[in-house]
Protein backbone atom coordinates (compact mmCIF):
# COMPACT_ATOMS: atom_id res chain seq x y z
CA UNK A 1 0.00 0.00 0.00
CA UNK A 2 1.07 3.63 -1.05
CA UNK A 3 1.78 6.22 1.71
CA UNK A 4 -0.83 9.26 1.34
CA UNK A 5 0.00 12.45 1.91
CA UNK A 6 -2.99 14.96 1.89
CA UNK A 7 -1.88 18.52 1.74
CA UNK A 8 -4.26 21.16 2.39
CA UNK A 9 -3.37 25.16 2.37
CA UNK A 10 -6.15 27.30 4.17
CA UNK A 11 -6.10 30.71 4.85
CA UNK A 12 -9.05 31.74 7.02
CA UNK A 13 -10.81 28.71 6.90
CA UNK A 14 -11.97 27.65 10.26
CA UNK A 15 -15.71 27.75 9.10
CA UNK A 16 -15.30 24.44 6.99
CA UNK A 17 -11.74 23.14 7.67
CA UNK A 18 -13.10 20.71 10.53
CA UNK A 19 -15.39 19.42 8.37
CA UNK A 20 -12.91 19.00 5.45
CA UNK A 21 -10.19 16.96 7.71
CA UNK A 22 -13.33 14.82 9.51
CA UNK A 23 -14.32 13.31 5.64
CA UNK A 24 -10.51 12.10 5.46
CA UNK A 25 -10.29 10.84 8.99
CA UNK A 26 -14.30 9.02 8.03
CA UNK A 27 -12.98 7.46 4.93
CA UNK A 28 -9.91 6.32 5.44
CA UNK A 29 -10.61 5.00 8.61
CA UNK A 30 -9.15 1.69 7.81
CA UNK A 31 -6.23 3.10 6.62
CA UNK A 32 -2.87 4.02 8.57
CA UNK A 33 -0.79 4.81 6.09
CA UNK A 34 -1.76 8.50 5.34
CA UNK A 35 -1.03 12.24 7.23
CA UNK A 36 -2.65 14.96 7.10
CA UNK A 37 -0.27 18.55 6.71
CA UNK A 38 -2.38 21.68 6.75
CA UNK A 39 -0.22 24.51 5.71
CA UNK A 40 -1.89 27.88 7.57
CA UNK A 41 -1.17 30.58 5.09
CA UNK A 42 -1.33 33.75 7.34
CA UNK A 43 -5.01 32.82 9.41
CA UNK A 44 -6.04 35.55 11.33
CA UNK A 45 -8.91 33.09 12.89
CA UNK A 46 -8.72 29.61 14.56
CA UNK A 47 -7.97 27.62 11.52
CA UNK A 48 -4.47 26.00 12.66
CA UNK A 49 -6.15 25.41 16.11
CA UNK A 50 -9.07 23.56 14.70
CA UNK A 51 -6.95 21.44 12.25
CA UNK A 52 -4.66 20.52 15.11
CA UNK A 53 -7.02 19.35 16.98
CA UNK A 54 -8.29 17.18 13.94
CA UNK A 55 -4.97 15.26 14.44
CA UNK A 56 -3.65 17.30 11.07
CA UNK A 57 0.09 18.28 11.24
CA UNK A 58 0.15 22.01 11.05
CA UNK A 59 2.91 24.25 9.67
CA UNK A 60 2.07 27.78 9.47
CA UNK A 61 3.27 30.70 7.17
CA UNK A 62 4.23 33.78 9.04
CA UNK A 63 3.30 36.19 5.84
CA UNK A 64 0.70 35.60 2.99
CA UNK A 65 1.78 33.75 0.35
CA UNK A 66 0.58 32.38 -2.88
CA UNK A 67 -1.31 29.08 -2.73
CA UNK A 68 1.48 27.33 -4.81
CA UNK A 69 4.00 28.11 -2.50
CA UNK A 70 1.78 27.12 0.35
CA UNK A 71 1.82 23.62 -1.21
CA UNK A 72 5.06 23.49 -2.11
CA UNK A 73 5.60 24.32 1.64
CA UNK A 74 3.67 20.97 2.59
CA UNK A 75 5.03 18.44 0.23
CA UNK A 76 8.64 20.05 1.56
CA UNK A 77 7.02 18.54 4.70
CA UNK A 78 5.91 15.41 3.55
CA UNK A 79 6.54 11.88 3.77
CA UNK A 80 3.64 10.49 1.13
CA UNK A 81 4.64 8.32 -2.69
CA UNK A 82 0.80 10.00 -3.34
CA UNK A 83 0.64 13.36 -2.95
CA UNK A 84 -3.15 14.68 -2.60
CA UNK A 85 -4.29 18.30 -2.83
CA UNK A 86 -7.42 19.62 -1.11
CA UNK A 87 -8.26 23.08 -0.01
CA UNK A 88 -9.46 23.81 3.09
CA UNK A 89 -13.27 24.20 2.32
CA UNK A 90 -13.41 21.08 0.91
CA UNK A 91 -14.64 17.54 2.18
CA UNK A 92 -14.73 14.18 0.24
CA UNK A 93 -17.82 12.15 -0.07
CA UNK A 94 -18.71 8.37 0.72
CA UNK A 95 -17.79 7.53 -3.11
CA UNK A 96 -14.30 8.76 -3.28
CA UNK A 97 -11.88 5.96 -1.83
CA UNK A 98 -12.88 2.98 -3.36
CA UNK A 99 -12.36 5.28 -6.95
CA UNK A 100 -9.32 6.50 -5.35
CA UNK A 101 -8.58 3.21 -4.80
CA UNK A 102 -8.94 1.75 -8.07
CA UNK A 103 -6.81 4.44 -9.59
CA UNK A 104 -3.60 4.00 -7.15
CA UNK A 105 -1.52 1.99 -9.70
CA UNK A 106 -1.81 4.07 -12.50
CA UNK A 107 -1.13 7.47 -10.02
CA UNK A 108 1.78 5.47 -8.80
CA UNK A 109 2.79 4.81 -12.23
CA UNK A 110 3.44 8.88 -13.04
CA UNK A 111 0.58 7.78 -15.83
CA UNK A 112 -1.76 10.28 -14.25
CA UNK A 113 -2.97 13.12 -12.66
CA UNK A 114 -5.76 13.27 -11.83
CA UNK A 115 -8.97 14.55 -9.29
CA UNK A 116 -12.06 16.65 -9.96
CA UNK A 117 -13.73 19.61 -10.50
CA UNK A 118 -15.66 20.38 -7.18
CA UNK A 119 -19.44 20.23 -6.50
CA UNK A 120 -21.76 22.73 -4.79
CA UNK A 121 -22.75 21.80 -1.22
CA UNK A 122 -26.59 21.32 -1.38
CA UNK A 123 -26.88 24.40 1.03
CA UNK A 124 -24.60 27.07 -1.33
CA UNK A 125 -26.26 30.50 -2.48
CA UNK A 126 -27.95 30.71 -5.95
CA UNK A 127 -24.44 32.06 -7.40
CA UNK A 128 -23.21 29.10 -6.71
CA UNK A 129 -25.88 26.69 -8.13
CA UNK A 130 -26.60 28.97 -10.61
CA UNK A 131 -22.64 29.36 -12.24
CA UNK A 132 -20.78 26.58 -10.06
CA UNK A 133 -23.25 23.79 -10.79
CA UNK A 134 -22.65 23.10 -14.52
CA UNK A 135 -18.68 23.58 -13.70
CA UNK A 136 -19.02 20.22 -12.10
CA UNK A 137 -21.58 18.14 -14.75
CA UNK A 138 -19.27 19.88 -17.79
CA UNK A 139 -15.92 18.44 -15.79
CA UNK A 140 -12.54 20.47 -17.34
CA UNK A 141 -9.49 18.91 -19.26
CA UNK A 142 -7.53 20.18 -16.57
CA UNK A 143 -7.65 19.47 -12.57
CA UNK A 144 -8.74 21.87 -9.89
CA UNK A 145 -5.91 22.43 -7.67
CA UNK A 146 -8.33 22.22 -5.08
CA UNK A 147 -8.92 18.35 -5.85
CA UNK A 148 -5.97 17.16 -7.23
CA UNK A 149 -3.39 14.54 -7.00
CA UNK A 150 -0.37 12.91 -8.28
CA UNK A 151 2.60 10.43 -7.37
CA UNK A 152 5.46 12.36 -5.41
CA UNK A 153 7.92 11.55 -8.00
CA UNK A 154 6.00 13.18 -10.57
CA UNK A 155 5.61 15.91 -8.68
CA UNK A 156 9.86 16.45 -8.27
CA UNK A 157 10.39 15.19 -11.67
CA UNK A 158 8.08 18.58 -12.98
CA UNK A 159 9.46 20.86 -10.06
CA UNK A 160 6.04 21.37 -8.07
CA UNK A 161 4.00 24.65 -8.78
CA UNK A 162 5.57 27.62 -10.37
CA UNK A 163 5.57 29.70 -7.32
CA UNK A 164 5.53 32.57 -9.69
CA UNK A 165 2.11 32.34 -10.56
CA UNK A 166 -0.54 34.40 -8.00
CA UNK A 167 -3.20 32.14 -9.60
CA UNK A 168 -3.51 29.10 -12.39
CA UNK A 169 -1.12 27.25 -10.59
CA UNK A 170 -3.05 23.86 -11.37
CA UNK A 171 -3.64 24.44 -14.77
CA UNK A 172 -0.19 25.24 -15.44
CA UNK A 173 1.03 21.77 -13.36
CA UNK A 174 -1.25 19.68 -15.72
CA UNK A 175 0.19 21.07 -18.63
CA UNK A 176 3.75 20.49 -17.25
CA UNK A 177 3.07 16.99 -15.94
CA UNK A 178 1.23 16.57 -19.36
CA UNK A 179 4.20 17.52 -21.51
CA UNK A 180 6.11 14.65 -19.03
CA UNK A 181 3.87 12.23 -20.47
CA UNK A 182 1.36 12.26 -17.71
CA UNK A 183 -2.57 11.92 -18.54
CA UNK A 184 -4.76 14.55 -16.92
CA UNK A 185 -8.09 13.20 -16.36
CA UNK A 186 -10.74 14.70 -14.37
CA UNK A 187 -13.35 11.65 -12.48
CA UNK A 188 -16.95 12.56 -11.59
CA UNK A 189 -16.18 9.36 -9.29
CA UNK A 190 -13.64 11.55 -6.99
CA UNK A 191 -17.03 13.42 -5.65
CA UNK A 192 -15.73 16.17 -3.44
CA UNK A 193 -17.81 19.45 -2.29
CA UNK A 194 -16.32 22.90 -2.20
CA UNK A 195 -18.20 24.92 0.43
CA UNK A 196 -16.25 27.90 -0.18
CA UNK A 197 -17.99 29.12 -3.47
CA UNK A 198 -19.05 32.21 -3.48
CA UNK A 199 -22.64 33.27 -1.31
CA UNK A 200 -23.11 37.18 -2.66
CA UNK A 201 -22.09 38.93 -5.89
CA UNK A 202 -18.88 41.17 -3.96
CA UNK A 203 -17.50 37.65 -3.31
CA UNK A 204 -18.11 36.19 -6.58
CA UNK A 205 -16.48 39.38 -8.00
CA UNK A 206 -13.43 39.59 -5.71
CA UNK A 207 -13.12 35.49 -6.73
CA UNK A 208 -12.92 36.02 -10.62
CA UNK A 209 -11.31 38.92 -10.30
CA UNK A 210 -8.10 37.67 -8.14
CA UNK A 211 -8.64 34.28 -10.55
CA UNK A 212 -8.32 36.08 -13.73
CA UNK A 213 -5.08 37.65 -12.94
CA UNK A 214 -4.22 33.84 -13.86
CA UNK A 215 -5.34 35.07 -17.20
CA UNK A 216 -3.03 38.17 -17.92
CA UNK A 217 -0.03 36.97 -16.50
CA UNK A 218 2.12 36.23 -19.60
CA UNK A 219 1.38 36.08 -23.22
CA UNK A 220 1.28 32.58 -23.35
CA UNK A 221 -1.39 33.15 -20.82
CA UNK A 222 -3.48 35.31 -22.79
CA UNK A 223 -3.06 33.61 -26.44
CA UNK A 224 -3.58 29.73 -24.77
CA UNK A 225 -7.49 30.94 -23.70
CA UNK A 226 -10.26 32.63 -25.00
CA UNK A 227 -11.10 34.44 -22.11
CA UNK A 228 -8.58 37.08 -22.43
CA UNK A 229 -9.77 37.84 -25.77
CA UNK A 230 -13.69 38.10 -24.92
CA UNK A 231 -12.91 40.22 -21.45
CA UNK A 232 -10.55 42.56 -23.92
CA UNK A 233 -13.67 42.78 -26.09
CA UNK A 234 -16.02 43.27 -23.05
CA UNK A 235 -13.79 46.09 -21.78
CA UNK A 236 -13.52 47.76 -25.05
CA UNK A 237 -16.44 47.84 -25.80
CA UNK A 238 -17.64 50.01 -22.44
CA UNK A 239 -14.79 52.04 -23.28
CA UNK A 240 -16.05 53.29 -27.02
CA UNK A 241 -19.36 53.76 -26.02
CA UNK A 242 -17.38 56.21 -22.70
CA UNK A 243 -15.81 58.12 -24.60
CA UNK A 244 -16.40 58.05 -28.48
CA UNK A 245 -20.08 59.84 -27.68
CA UNK A 246 -17.77 62.76 -26.01
CA UNK A 247 -15.54 63.22 -29.20
CA UNK A 248 -17.49 62.49 -32.06
CA UNK A 249 -20.98 64.03 -30.61
CA UNK A 250 -23.07 61.06 -32.26
CA UNK A 251 -24.64 59.52 -28.99
CA UNK A 252 -25.39 55.98 -30.85
CA UNK A 253 -22.08 55.14 -29.47
CA UNK A 254 -23.42 54.54 -26.28
CA UNK A 255 -25.48 51.30 -27.47
CA UNK A 256 -21.97 49.82 -28.11
CA UNK A 257 -21.85 48.30 -24.64
CA UNK A 258 -24.96 47.10 -23.87
CA UNK A 259 -24.91 45.41 -26.99
CA UNK A 260 -21.67 43.88 -26.92
CA UNK A 261 -22.26 42.64 -23.44
CA UNK A 262 -26.14 41.20 -24.17
CA UNK A 263 -24.58 39.32 -27.01
CA UNK A 264 -21.34 38.05 -24.75
CA UNK A 265 -23.31 37.22 -21.81
CA UNK A 266 -26.02 35.26 -23.66
CA UNK A 267 -23.38 33.38 -25.31
CA UNK A 268 -21.54 32.65 -22.18
CA UNK A 269 -24.88 31.44 -20.57
CA UNK A 270 -25.76 29.03 -23.50
CA UNK A 271 -21.81 27.70 -23.76
CA UNK A 272 -21.73 27.49 -20.10
CA UNK A 273 -25.22 25.66 -19.96
CA UNK A 274 -24.76 23.91 -22.70
CA UNK A 275 -28.77 24.84 -23.55
CA UNK A 276 -31.43 27.21 -22.16
CA UNK A 277 -32.14 26.17 -18.57
CA UNK A 278 -34.13 27.02 -15.67
CA UNK A 279 -31.16 29.64 -14.56
CA UNK A 280 -30.19 30.61 -18.10
CA UNK A 281 -31.55 34.76 -16.87
CA UNK A 282 -29.25 33.83 -13.63
CA UNK A 283 -26.50 32.60 -15.73
CA UNK A 284 -26.59 35.29 -17.98
CA UNK A 285 -26.30 38.15 -15.43
CA UNK A 286 -23.61 36.25 -13.55
CA UNK A 287 -21.68 36.37 -17.32
CA UNK A 288 -21.76 39.33 -17.69
CA UNK A 289 -20.77 40.34 -13.74
CA UNK A 290 -17.60 37.60 -14.91
CA UNK A 291 -16.29 39.53 -17.80
CA UNK A 292 -16.74 42.60 -15.56
CA UNK A 293 -14.54 41.38 -12.61
CA UNK A 294 -12.30 39.69 -15.36
CA UNK A 295 -11.49 43.21 -16.97
CA UNK A 296 -10.52 44.36 -13.63
CA UNK A 297 -8.28 41.91 -13.08
CA UNK A 298 -6.65 42.73 -16.50
CA UNK A 299 -5.54 46.30 -15.59
CA UNK A 300 -5.27 44.97 -12.03
CA UNK A 301 -1.98 42.89 -13.56
CA UNK A 302 -1.19 46.25 -16.09
CA UNK A 303 -1.08 48.24 -13.06
CA UNK A 304 1.62 45.54 -11.34
CA UNK A 305 3.28 45.22 -14.11
CA UNK A 306 3.73 48.86 -14.46
CA UNK A 307 4.66 49.38 -10.74
CA UNK A 308 7.38 46.84 -11.05
CA UNK A 309 8.94 48.45 -13.85
CA UNK A 310 8.91 51.99 -12.09
CA UNK A 311 10.56 50.42 -8.78
CA UNK A 312 13.75 48.96 -10.73
CA UNK A 313 14.12 52.67 -12.75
Amino acid sequence: MSFISFVIPAQNEARFIQRDLRSIHTYLKDRQDYEIIVVDNASTDETAALASAEGAQVISVPYKTTPAKVRNIGVAQSKGEVLVFLDGDVYLTDQWIDRFESLLPEIRANKLVTGSTLDVDPEASWIAKAWFGPLFERQDVFVNGGHLMMSRSLFDQIGGFDEALETGEDTEICLRAQRNGAMIRCDKQLHAVHMGYPNDLGHFFRRERWHGKGNFQTWKQIISSKIPALVLIHALSFFVALLLPMFTGEWCWLLVYPVVALALSFAGALKWLGGFETNFLACMFLSWWYLTARAFSFFDVIWMKMSQKIRKV
